[in-house]
């Protein structure tokens, strides 16, 4: 069953072999987005889905949502994984960067014509805006049937989405229920669930999320992913946590799931960190006590080698690991 493949990839094929292997596991999502700017591809198990394969492309596509992944432009690849405030827990990342372009800055809305690339054929004749919230290579876009939202859209090209007409074009676009399209050189996801209300909370499934604030600060990432300096990513693949169940609730650690991550994490994992780990795991299989070694001084370096204290209580508890993680690993995030 597609649910129950390994996430492991040999690399005898490449990386369409990757991307295919990735995208049939239903037990993980995808994102396009920048801080604050996201849209969310996620299916579940029995979900009737549509799945077609190129050269250059390989699509899938929900009642729900679509998403396309490009062959022809292949991104560094970048795995990690990141801490949870509970003092227990972790989760999973697998990033697809691209250099960050000349000047990126967020846009204005502008018309985009019709969306002659998406990705099933009924929506190709279909108008289809940028809002301008997304910065760098992503751009976060409407696109809709509705005349009076074309309108209001038409009549805002070159101006700020959170400027002073902004609360009067979301409320236009709750009415309208457009679909969301999140537009990167590595593919695009295309969100068709509805947008729930200011008040409500986001959908089970695909969704996205357009916050202000946080579009606002001007940031391609969450400052906790160790994304190189000068790149972005332009596609994101979110293993699920061996922590957590499809809808984000706690259950108790699956091992496989974390297997199959540290896969990826050994082959993509960041420069240097696989180094911290080692020193981690054989201080504690040689029993030196956690207040003799040289812990690392950066802050990402910190957390890797909590992170590796993490996973050796999970696979082999006792006194020892418990001392260090009672030294060096707390509850509270820095």
């Amino acid at each position: 069953m597609p649910g129950e493949m390994s996430i492991e990839h040999r690399y005898a094929s490449g990386y369409a072999a990757l991307v295919g292997r990735l995208l049939d596991d239903t037990r993980h999502g995808w994102s396009i987005g920048t801080f604050g700017a996201v849209g969310e591809f996620v299916r579940d198990d029995d979900e009737p889905a549509t799945r077609t394969i190129t050269a250059s492309a390989q699509c899938l596509y929900t009642a729900r949502a679509a998403i396309r992944i490009n062959l022809d432009v292949e991104p560094r690849m970048l795995a990690y994984d990141t801490l949870s405030g509970d003092g227990e827990s972790w989760g999973h990342s697998l990033a697809f960067c691209l250099p960050v372009p000349d000047r990126a800055r967020r846009g204005v809305i502008q018309s985009l014509g019709h969306d002659t690339d998406a990705v099933r054929d009924e929506d190709r004749d279909v108008a289809i805006f940028d809002l301008g919230a997304g910065i760098g290579h992503v751009r976060f876009c409407l696109r809709t049937r509705d005349a009076r939202l074309i309108d209001t859209l038409l009549a805002l090209q070159n101006q700020d989405v959170f400027g002073p007409h902004g609360g009067a074009l979301m409320a236009d676009v709750l009415r309208a229920q457009p679909h969301r399209v999140l537009i990167s050189p590595a593919g695009r996801i295309e969100v068709f669930a509805a947008i729930p209300p200011p008040d409500g909370e986001s959908p089970e499934g695909p969704h996205t999320h357009l916050l202000p604030q946080l579009i606002q600060s001007g940031r391609t990432h969450d400052a906790n992913a160790p994304i190189p300096r000068g790149f972005q990513p332009v596609l994101m693949f979110n293993p699920r946590s061996p922590w957590r169940d499809a809808l984000g609730r706690r259950v108790p650690f699956e091992p496989e799931l974390d297997a199959d991550f540290r896969k990826l994490l050994d082959r993509h994992g960041v420069p240097g960190e696989a180094r911290i780990r080692a020193g981690v795991e054989a201080a504690v299989a040689s029993g030196i006590r956690p207040d003799a070694f040289a812990w690392p001084t950066t802050r990402r370096g910190r957390a890797v080698a909590r992170l590796t204290l993490r996973r050796i209580a999970q696979r082999s508890p006792g006194d020892l690991v418990a001392a260090w993680r009672a030294h060096h690993d707390h509850a509270e995030e820095e």
